[in-house]
């Protein structure tokens, strides 16, 4: 059954559906084409999802309007493939193939995809509309949603980047069954992490699903999407340009990102690295917010369900990680911004000294929380 949530922001002209349901890429449920008034669709996806729905979606597009030209641009998968030289290639071709500002670019894929497909209409010619159609549980809960859109740099994960809201989100809820355990398990990480911050009731009602969920149950599946996406959804309209509680978003992401840069892109998968780093977020709210250890050993216990790790990689020690948070995007001054939990459905930020930090670190068993 299709489910609706509508976007609504301060500028009127960034507002969009999130449409999710099953078989919404066969039933050619692309709403965004009747005010489409472009010739070309370049969808940009990688070589293997490409390879199971790209002609699906040719053909959905085509089915309601036979006259626009659908090209595909393919793509390496991985987060290497988010990178400045990624963007200058998608650039080339479309200039190359003449492609206007009226003309679309269409996400078909997970994180990597939606990111960088979204970065490239921001800048091109100063902004083309963009849709996500993403094929990953990460991407359909948290990535595509909310106009975040960015590449990566040698030296940081989202570096470089612009907010470009989508024209339209559609989830197809059945591209999860040929979703890998391993990628369905990182997109957890995000559910975990919404309902933590915002949803004491959501959380719950993991605790009491998650059998249900690991077993692929369709009725599960398309509630905690459309949860998920409404949580998010609710956050972005108060703040969409992230100067306040946007933020709140960013729960596990500042110890995330500095273990997925120190291991190497594509060596620890990003749902992977935020669930260690909510571990030690919450860990850390335990003394700086006065969070019960009952919530934190929850937090845990609810990540291993999944088979989410719950450990910080032991070859990576407290110097390394820090000299990696300092490059978090969210700082301020020479401080480190956090974002910690008070209780369940509670989220603040504080912005903690680079030595509390290591404090932490140091005092930190690499067993993580039991």
């Amino acid at each position: 059954m299709l489910k609706q949530i509508k976007l609504s922001l301060e500028r009127k002209k960034s507002n969009y559906d999130i449409c999710i349901g099953s078989g919404l890429i066969q039933s050619h449920s692309f709403s965004f084409l009747e005010s489409f008034t472009g010739s070309q669709i370049a969808v940009i996806s990688n070589h293997e999802i490409s390879k199971l729905y790209y002609e699906k979606v040719k053909l959905a597009i085509e089915k309601i309007k036979p006259c626009i030209e659908v090209q595909l641009i393919s793509l390496t998968a991985g987060e290497s493939t988010k990178s400045i030289d990624t963007f200058s290639e998608i650039l080339d071709t479309l200039v190359r193939n003449k492609f206007k500002r009226n003309d679309l670019l269409l996400a078909l894929g997970g994180g990597v995809v939606g990111d960088l497909t979204g970065f490239t209409a921001a800048c091109y010619q100063r902004g083309v509309d963009f849709v996500q159609v993403p094929t990953t549980l990460l991407a359909m809960v948290d990535s595509s949603v909310g106009g975040k859109t960015a590449i990566n740099h040698s030296k940081g994960k989202n570096l470089i980047g612009a907010f470009h809201q989508p024209a339209e989100v559609i989830i197809d809820t059945d591209c999860l069954k040929s979703l890998p355990d391993s990628e369905f398990s990182a997109g957890m990480a995000e559910v975990i992490k919404i309902a933590a911050i915002y949803d004491e009731s959501f959380f719950e009602w993991l605790e009491l699903n998650y059998r249900k969920i690991c077993n692929k149950d369709a009725s599960s599946l398309e509630y905690m999407i459309f949860r998920s996406c409404s949580l998010k959804a609710k956050v972005v309209e108060k703040d969409e340009l992230e100067q306040g509680i946007r933020a709140i978003l960013n729960f596990g992401h500042t110890f995330g990102h500095a273990i997925e840069n120190l291991s190497g892109y594509g060596e620890v998968l990003h749902g992977e690295a935020v669930a260690v780093g909510m571990v030690l977020a919450a860990g850390f709210s335990n003394s700086e917010a006065k969070l019960e250890p009952s919530i934190s050993s929850r937090l845990v216990k609810l990540l291993k369900h999944f088979n989410l790790p719950t450990k910080l990689p032991a070859n990576l020690n407290q110097e390394q990680i820090l000299d990696a948070m300092l490059l978090d995007k969210k700082n301020k001054d020479k401080g480190i911004r956090l974002v910690l939990i008070e209780k369940l459905g509670t989220a603040i930020i504080k912005e903690f000294s680079k030595n509390a930090i290591r404090d932490y670190l140091l005092n930190y068993k690499t067993k993580g929380e039991n």
